[in-house]
């Protein structure tokens, strides 16, 4: 319990140093008793892990550190993207001399490409040629009683569609949003309903714990239950008004442009399967509604969606002054200006706090990127000041602060040695002394230890991470094959996470059907097959991800054995 110390031959005294007998029946200094540290009910001693660290040869100082947060970007005074504004505290983005963004930059390339994706107004209205006059409704119409959502409507209304106009009413609708759905549904002469379910709360935190905003759950519900309404009064299509900026936000990622001959048909077939894969994830909307209709593949064809912005392009200003004359829709002073919902600034609060940037940041610089807003229409509304006191009032009304996740909690590594050396190594090493709990997740090289005037370690100056993996039910396990290590890099560069282990679960580490295209188009390119979309659902893990692959692999070299 206490190290006894002999001073001078005659003096004992209890330190505070923890040391053990060693097989050599030696005492073994292993640090100070206050460094102890807790992990998941586990007492761990650094000192022990540093003690196995400098047993590797070529490491000459170690120093292991609990770490219980991810490194985030305050906030403030930060650089923006000269061209789409997009904040450099956005994960993986560069700025070259002049300011612009590595999106940007990439982007020019593959420019022409992606305007192949976007249709006219002439293909949006084929879509409803052969519409049958036995149907009450031609289409849902998504309505939050936004500026991009109020035009769809009223341009839906003017094709002389019949239109159902579908709101879901989340319990945070401000009531000047209200006023203006209820305004603007008159003056169109179309047919209205909310949607609702007891179970939004719920979601809401579901949404905030998986992904730090409230919208991935809140557009999950309104695709459920209008997808309900849909099938029961045979309803072929639901327009959303997503804007164009959105789509790279939920549907389009840059991977999908790369090949020149840009296949238009087989993006829509990944998007389709996407959203398939999408409706099936388990998570609060799975568990708490009805979603027993997604099941089956046939649900898709009855009934499409359709993205109007998709077939219509049209600027920020020309939106406002369509629906300033036209239309008697007023700009809601009791939200945010990024929405009609007083939940929204919670989750952008939230998100700023976990991430360090705001959620917005990335659609509205593509909403700029593609000619939708201004720069500085943009930056406007990303900035905007959060009212911090009725957030918090929100979020303990939904019960957020009642299920917080998890404390992350890792312990990060830091060596000096001469030459880099290779991480999977000094696991494998470890691996060999402590049991799997003691081994970091992380390991940093650094030319020397920082030190205080006195001489001491500075644990302050210790650089912290930029990314932890979260946290899992499994520990660390490193790829064992080339096939694992070169998907743990795709992994790794995809959710924006240092370290993945071969069994973390794709969800786990917040996988999406966005994320699980970018994985499955960059895997098919580094080895060259067609690998389904579904295959970050079905097979969740490195592990199991790179089995299939190698499977795959033996099988097309069996076949060109046999020819």
């Amino acid at each position: 319990e206490r190290f006894v110390n002999i001073l001078g031959g005659s003096r004992l005294y209890r330190t505070g140093d923890l040391v053990r007998w060693n097989e050599k029946d030696e005492l073994e200094y292993l640090g100070r008793i206050d460094e102890q540290v807790k992990i998941s009910g586990r007492r761990i001693e650094p000192g022990e892990i540093e003690q196995a660290l400098l047993k590797f040869p070529g490491i000459e100082h170690a120093v292991v550190e609990l770490r219980t947060t991810v490194k985030t970007t305050v906030m403030g005074d930060l650089q923006y993207c000269a061209k789409c504004g997009i904040p450099a505290n956005y994960p993986n983005i560069e700025f070259d001399e002049q300011d612009i963004c590595s999106l940007c930059n990439s982007f020019e390339h593959y420019k022409k490409r992606v305007q192949k994706y976007f249709k006219t107004p002439a293909d949006f209205k084929a879509l409803f040629e052969q519409r049958s006059d036995q149907q009450t409704y031609d289409c849902i119409a998504l309505l939050s009683g936004g500026k991009d959502s109020t035009y769809t409507l009223a341009k839906l209304v003017e094709m002389g569609l019949k239109v159902l106009a579908f709101t879901l009413d989340n319990g945070y609708i401000s009531q000047q949003a209200k006023d203006n759905i209820q305004r603007v549904v008159d003056e169109l002469g179309v047919d209205h309903m909310y949607g609702t379910t007891p179970a939004m709360n719920e979601i809401f935190v579901d949404s905030l714990q998986r992904h730090c905003n409230v919208c991935d759950g809140c557009f999950k519900t309104i695709y459920t239950l209008s997808m309900q309404v849909a099938l029961d009064k045979n309803i072929p299509f639901i327009v959303t008004g997503l804007s164009r900026g959105q789509f790279f936000e939920t549907r389009l990622t840059e991977e999908l442009f790369w090949n020149e001959d840009v296949n238009i048909e087989q993006i829509d077939e990944i998007i389709l399967n996407a959203r398939k894969a999408y409706h099936r994830v388990d998570d609060a909307v799975k568990e708490l509604l009805d979603v027993e209709a997604f099941e089956n593949d046939e649900v898709f064809e009855k009934v499409q969606f359709l993205d109007y912005y998709r077939y219509t392009d049209v600027s920020l200003d020309e939106m406002l002054a369509y629906l300033n004359n036209r239309l008697p829709w007023v700009r809601p002073t009791d939200t945010g200006r990024s929405t009609n919902c007083l939940i929204n600034q919670a989750g952008i609060f939230i998100h700023k706090k976990e991430r360090g940037y705001s959620n917005y940041a990335f659609p509205y610089s593509w909403d700029v990127r593609l000619g939708h807003k201004t720069r500085d229409a943009s930056l406007e509304e990303i900035n905007e000041a959060i009212d911090e006191p009725q957030v918090h009032k929100i979020l303990d009304e939904i019960g957020y602060t009642k299920a917080k996740a998890k404390e992350i909690r890792h312990l990060v590594a830091y060596y000096v040695s001469q030459t880099p050396i290779d991480e999977r190594n000094i696991r494998a090493h470890l691996a060999s002394l402590l049991p799997e709990y003691m081994i970091p997740v992380q390991y940093i090289r650094l030319e020397t230890l920082p030190l205080t005037p006195n001489g001491k370690l500075d644990k302050q100056a210790l650089p912290m991470p930029d990314t932890i993996r979260p946290v899992t039910d499994m520990g660390y396990v490193a790829p064992r094959s080339d096939i694992e290590e070169i998907l743990a890099g795709i992994w790794s560069e995809v959710l924006h996470i240092d370290k993945i282990g071969i069994y973390d679960k794709f969800l786990e580490l917040g996988g999406n059907s966005l994320a699980a295209i970018r994985i499955i188009t960059r895997a098919n390119k580094a080895f060259d097959l067609e690998l389904p979309l579904n295959l970050a659902f079905n097979k969740p893990t490195i592990a199991a991800f790179a089995e299939y692959v190698r499977e795959t692999i033996m099988q097309l070299l069996e076949e060109l054995d046999i020819e």
